[in-house]
């Protein structure tokens, strides 16, 4: 997938990790557009199969109506939103980059990198997601969302910053592109 970090690599400068999502960020929208499209089931059942006049399901079918487009609007914009974000380290940098029109991108080099936290609830522990918080000279926090193994995203950090300081370039690593 070619997209922005791609765009900007510099010269030398290769994708070591991309970081993904994990599904428990995506089970709320999914849920309400589950139950939006199920209300429009319902009620086509009840309609079609069960033989009930469409004057006596009016008021049900507006609801059922709403809840559908609801259900749609808040997926469609969810899968955006996973579609547009990036979060790339590469050999010299970490890239976090948001939106479909307008685009908001917050990099680091790794070298600035001061101090990576986690926080891991007891649910992120079992189901193996966690939010990661970069600091780093001169560029503030980074924040970024629930992602799925953030242990191994710090552990690729570090390894990268670790082959920079060493070699002045950073090592391939085996979980390239994933």
């Amino acid at each position: 997938m070619s997209g922005y970090v791609e765009k900007t690599l510099a010269a030398g400068e290769k994708v070591i990790h991309r970081a993904n999502f994990n599904w428990t960020y995506s089970f709320f929208p999914v849920m309400w557009f589950a139950i939006g499209a199920a209300t429009v089931i319902l009620f086509a059942y009840i309609q079609l199969i069960a033989g009930v006049a469409y004057e006596e399901l009016r008021v049900g079918w507006w609801a059922a109506g709403i809840a559908g487009f609801a259900g749609s609007v808040i997926l469609i914009n969810h899968l955006i939103v996973l579609v547009t974000t990036e979060i790339v380290v590469t050999t010299f940098r970490f890239v976090y980059k948001t939106g479909l029109i307008s685009r908001n991108t917050q990099e680091v080099s790794l070298n600035k990198i001061e101090e990576i936290t986690l926080h891991q609830t007891v649910w992120g522990r079992l189901l193996g997601f966690g939010k990661l918080v970069l600091r780093g000279t001169g560029v503030g926090v980074i924040e970024l969302p629930d992602l799925d193994n953030p242990i191994n995203l710090r552990r690729i950090i570090e390894n990268t910053k670790a082959a920079l300081r060493t070699t002045g370039r950073a090592a391939d690593d085996d979980d390239d592109e994933g």
